[in-house]
C-alpha cells in the first residue's frame, strides 16, 4: 500500500464509479501507466534531392551575359546605395528627438505593463479570495457533519458531492492507513503535504464520458484546493483526512490568456511607440537640417536666405519666425554698415581734402594766411572728432552699456533743465522757447541718454527749422502711464516718406551736405529710444492755421514708466 505521500499524479474516476466498501491503497500506482501520444518515435527519411534546382550552367563568351566585371560593379553600385540609405540611421539614433522618443517609450511601456500587471493581479486575486471561501465554507460544513454525526455519515455526504457533475473534488482519507474512503479523486496531489492546510494549486487527471455516460479519455485539469485533517476527539490516534478542491480549469486558461494579451499589447505598445517615435525624429530632423541647410548659406556670405514655414504653427516655425526676423535685422545691419562706410567716406574725404589743399596752401603763404589755415583746419578736425564721437555714443547705446544706469528718472525736471540751458541758444537763433510741463510719474531710463536724446532734438531744431519762430518742449503724462517727452518746431518740417529715413546715420534731407551737421542727431535719439523700450513718432506739428509750405516738425519719445519695470521685477 502507498502512502499519500509518495503519490506524484492524480486522477478523478468516472462519477458513477464508487470506491472500495474496506480499506484501498491511496494511488496503488495501477493508474499511472498512461501512455503519452507525445513519446511516440517521429517518423521522417532522408533529403529528397529530386526537386533541387540545377546549378546554372557556365556562361559562354559572347552569349549576352553580363560580364564578371559588370556584374561586380553593379554590386558595388548596390551596396553603395544600402550604405547611403543606412547612414543616416547612426545620426538619427544621435539626435535629441530620437533620444526623448526612446525615454517616452520606455516609460510608457512601464507604464503600461504596470496598469496591466495591477488590473491583472487585481482581478485574478478576486478569483482566488472567492474561490478560497468556497473551499472554507464546505470544510467547515464537512466539519460540522464530522462532529455532529461521526465520520461514516462524513463519508456518505463526500460521496454524494463527488458523484455531482460540477467542478468539485474530494477526498476522504484515513489515517494512518492512507486509505481511500470517499471522493472522486484517485490520488492525493503531492503538493497537499507540503502546503500543509494552507491552500495551493495543482494538476489532475480527469476522466471524460460521452452522454450517456461512458468514459471516452482523460483530460488535464488544474484545481486550487485545502486539506483538513478531523479527529473525533484529541487523544484518539485515528484521524482522517479530507480533501476540498475546485476545479480551476477555466479561470486559470482566461489568467493564461490575459497574460498573454498583456504580453502582446506591452510588445504593440513598445514597437509602434518606436516607430512613431522614428518617423517623428525623421521629419523633426528633416526641419532642423533645412535651418542648418539655411545657416551654412547664411555663414557664406547669402544674408538673403530665409527658412521656411510649413504653416503648422508649432514651436520650430516660431524658432524659424525669430531666427528670420533676426536675419532680417542682421541684413540691415549689414546694409546699414555699407551706407555708414560709404557716408563715413564722404564726409570724410570733403574735410580732409580741404584740410590737405589748405595745408599745401599755406606752406608759402605769410603769417596771417598759415593763421586762418590752421584755424580752419581745427574747426574741420573738432566737426570730425564729433562725428566721430557721436557714431562712437550710438555704438555704445546700442550695445547696451547706458542700460546700466536706469533708474527712476523725473522727466519735467531734465526738461526744464535742459530748455533753460538752451534759452539762451534758442534767443540767438530768433526762436520763442516754450516749456510745458505736466505732473508725471517717474519714468524709467538714464538721465545721460535721455538729457543728450532731448539735446539733439532741440539741436535739430535749431538748425533746421529754417523761416520758424517758435519752439516748444513738451511733458506729459500718457493715459497708458507712460511719459510723453517731445519737442516741437514751425519749420519746413519732414515729409512723410523720409521720416524713417533720417533716423539712419549720416542720413540727411539736404543731399549736397552744404549745411552744417552730420546726420547723426535723430540717429542717436533713436539709438536711445531702442535702448530704453520706448516709441520714437515724427509727425507734423499740432498747429491749426499754418501755412501748407511750413507743417512744422513734432518729435515725440514715450518713455515707460517706472513702475511697470518694478512690476516686472
Amino acid at each position: 500500500m502507498t502512502s499519500p505521500a509518495t503519490t506524484v499524479g492524480a486522477r478523478v474516476a468516472p462519477s458513477d464509479a464508487e470506491p472500495r466498501d474496506d480499506d484501498a491503497a491511496v494511488g496503488d500506482g495501477a493508474d499511472a501507466a498512461v501512455p503519452d501520444p507525445r513519446t511516440a518515435p517521429e517518423t521522417g527519411g532522408d533529403l529528397d534531392l529530386a526537386g533541387e534546382a540545377p546549378s546554372r550552367p557556365a556562361v559562354a563568351p559572347g552569349s549576352g551575359q553580363p560580364s564578371p566585371v559588370r556584374r561586380k560593379r553593379t554590386r558595388r553600385r548596390r551596396r553603395k546605395s544600402r550604405s547611403r540609405r543606412l547612414s543616416g540611421l547612426p545620426r538619427l539614433m544621435r539626435t535629441t528627438a530620437i533620444r526623448f522618443t526612446f525615454l517616452y517609450v520606455v516609460v510608457f511601456a512601464i507604464s503600461v505593463t504596470a496598469l496591466g500587471v495591477f488590473f491583472y493581479g487585481s482581478t485574478f486575486a478576486v478569483v482566488d479570495r472567492q474561490t478560497d471561501q468556497i473551499i472554507n465554507q464546505d470544510l467547515v460544513v464537512l466539519g460540522e457533519v464530522f462532529q455532529d454525526e461521526g465520520p461514516g455519515t462524513l463519508r456518505r455526504l463526500i460521496r454524494e458531492r463527488a458523484a455531482w457533475r460540477d467542478n468539485g473534488v474530494y477526498m476522504m482519507i484515513g489515517a494512518p492507513s492512507g486509505a481511500l474512503l470517499a471522493g472522486n479523486l484517485t490520488a492525493l496531489p503531492a503538493e497537499a503535504l507540503a502546503a500543509g492546510e494552507g491552500f495551493f494549486n495543482f494538476t489532475y487527471e480527469r476522466t471524460t464520458v460521452d452522454a450517456a455516460g461512458r468514459p471516452i479519455g482523460e483530460e488535464t485539469r488544474r484545481g486550487r484546493g485545502k486539506l483538513r485533517r478531523f479527529k473525533t476527539s484529541p487523544d484518539v490516534e485515528t484521524s482522517f483526512l479530507v480533501f476540498v478542491a475546485r476545479d480551476i480549469t477555466s479561470h486559470e486558461g482566461l489568467r493564461d490568456r490575459s497574460r498573454e494579451q498583456i504580453t502582446r499589447i506591452g510588445a504593440a505598445t513598445i514597437a509602434l511607440g518606436l516607430l512613431i517615435g522614428l518617423a517623428f525624429s525623421r521629419s523633426l530632423l528633416r526641419r532642423v537640417e533645412a535651418v542648418n541647410r539655411i545657416s551654412r548659406a547664411i555663414r557664406d556670405g547669402d544674408l538673403s536666405r530665409r527658412i521656411a514655414l510649413n504653416g503648422s504653427n508649432d514651436e520650430l516655425d516660431h524658432l524659424s519666425m525669430n531666427l528670420n526676423a533676426m536675419l532680417d535685422q542682421i541684413e540691415r545691419l549689414m546694409t546699414g554698415m555699407k551706407e555708414v562706410s560709404d557716408n563715413i567716406a564722404h564726409d570724410l574725404r570733403s574735410p580732409l581734402t580741404r584740410i590737405q589743399a589748405r595745408l599745401n596752401d599755406a606752406i608759402n603763404a605769410d603769417d596771417q594766411t598759415k593763421e586762418e589755415a590752421l584755424r580752419a583746419t581745427l574747426r574741420d578736425s573738432e566737426r570730425m572728432l564729433g562725428t566721430f564721437n557721436a557714431l562712437l555714443s550710438i555704438a555704445r547705446i546700442e550695445s547696451g552699456e547706458g542700460a546700466g544706469g536706469m533708474a527712476p528718472l523725473d522727466v519735467g525736471a531734465l526738461a526744464e533743465e535742459l530748455a533753460e540751458l538752451y534759452e539762451p541758444a534758442a534767443q540767438e537763433a530768433g526762436f520763442d522757447l516754450t516749456l510745458a510741463v505736466q505732473r508725471t510719474p517717474p519714468a524709467r531710463g538714464s538721465r545721460a541718454l535721455i538729457g543728450q536724446a532731448l539735446a539733439n532734438m532741440l539741436d535739430n531744431a535749431l538748425k533746421y527749422a529754417v523761416g520758424g519762430d517758435r519752439l516748444l518742449v513738451e511733458v506729459a503724462p500718457m493715459r497708458d502711464g507712460r511719459i510723453m517727452l517731445a519737442v516741437e518746431d514751425d519749420g519746413p518740417g519732414i515729409p512723410a516718406e523720409d521720416r524713417e529715413s533720417v533716423l539712419k546715420r549720416f542720413v540727411r534731407l539736404e543731399r549736397s551736405r552744404t549745411s552744417e551737421g552730420s546726420g547723426l542727431g535723430l540717429s542717436l535719439v533713436a539709438a536711445v529710444a531702442r535702448a530704453h523700450g520706448a516709441a520714437l513718432v515724427l509727425a507734423d506739428a499740432k498747429r491749426i492755421g499754418e501755412p501748407p509750405t511750413r507743417p512744422g516738425l513734432r518729435i515725440e519719445l514715450t518713455l515707460p514708466p517706472a513702475a511697470s519695470h518694478e512690476d516686472d521685477v
